[in-house]
């Protein structure tokens, strides 16, 4: 079944978070417009993660992985990096020569960074290279466990279910100090695992239209309310409702209703990766330009429109490219 309304869920979450962080730009003198409309834009990144924790369930739930255990694991982990790494590779040496310090990062403190980076292991209060990276540190992490979950073979959704809920539980009992354990134990996983129960439970039961209606009407005007503040809360596990709701609200487009999806806002979630990597470059390009009053308006679309030309350049012409070359060279 083609899921095109999770697709475009994806290009909904990385303009939201391309919009959180140009927000500033809409933020006039007794009129903070940006912070109104996207200060809680980065919860886009949370969205992602319901939807990563669905899809590596939705795609792998049929496998028999009884079966060629050892190779299945390994082209599990072979694809998943082919989507990741290229792409947020390139991107990430493309900052370090934009920011005219390539050296630093050959030697102390800057070593140590790119070194992390590059393993996708985080640093206490320090982003990675290209500080979106922080993301796929979690990203990576769950696809780790997910990938050691596939040893369970039908039991490996109780494994991975009770490894996120375990260490969440740790990490409140047990504060960590370190940046690994922080992230290990972070509430921001068990957005994977929401995802995951949603794969098994819209494989198993089909749900009525009319409560499907109500499901997605209450998840749409909630996380619209929570993104433009007017439902206000910092409590993680609030959060994963709002977020979890309104991810489930397009999976019932697509289960229930059957909506096949505007084209253009397919593309844009097809586009997505590209978009949420490359959207800070756009960002230091046009801070050579100043632009004031209510022309940041227009301003700000426009550079949305480059944001999302960029995005698409690099989909095309790099992350597809690389992707099936790799595929091929990989045998993945």
């Amino acid at each position: 079944m083609k899921l095109n309304n999770l697709q475009i869920l994806r290009g909904i979450s990385a303009l939201l978070v391309c919009c959180f962080h140009f927000s500033h730009y809409l933020n006039f003198e007794n009129f903070p417009l940006g912070d109104m409309l996207f200060r809680r834009g980065s919860i886009g990144v949370s969205v992602f993660f319901v939807i990563s924790g669905f899809i590596m369930a939705y795609t792998t739930r049929k496998k028999d992985f009884s079966i060629n255990t050892s190779k299945e694991i390994t082209l599990f982990y072979k694809r998943r990096l082919i989507r990741i790494v290229p792409l947020y590779f390139l991107l990430s040496f493309s900052w370090m020569v934009m920011g005219q310090s390539l050296m630093t990062y050959f030697h102390g403190d800057g070593l140590q960074r790119l070194i992390h980076s590059i393993l996708f292991l985080p640093q206490k209060d320090i982003f990675p290279v290209l500080y979106l990276g922080w993301s796929l540190n979690y990203e990576m992490f769950f696809y780790l466990i997910f990938g050691i979950s596939l040893l369970f073979y039908s039991k490996r959704y109780i494994f991975i279910i009770s490894f996120f809920i375990l260490t969440y539980l740790t990490g409140i009992y047990f504060p960590p100090q370190s940046a690994y354990f922080q992230m290990v134990t972070s509430p921001l996983n068990l957005f994977f695992v929401v995802g995951i129960v949603f794969a098994l439970i819209l494989d198993k039961i089909v749900i009525h239209k009319k409560w499907a209606a109500l499901i997605s009407f209450i998840g749409i005007l909630t996380f619209i309310l929570f993104l433009l503040d007017i439902i206000t809360t910092t409590n993680a596990l609030l959060n994963l409702l709002v977020v979890s709701l309104f991810v489930f609200s397009f999976l019932l487009f697509d289960y229930t209703f059957k909506f096949k999806g505007n084209r253009l806002l397919i593309f844009l979630g097809d586009i997505s990766y590209s978009l949420y990597l490359s959207h800070p470059f756009v960002e230091i390009f046009f801070r050579k330009f100043k632009v004031t009053g209510y022309l940041n308006i227009p301003y700000f679309i426009f550079k949305i429109i480059v944001v999302i030309a960029l995005a698409a350049f690099l989909y095309h012409f790099v992350e597809k490219k690389i992707t099936a070359f790799l595929k091929v060279k990989l045998k993945a």
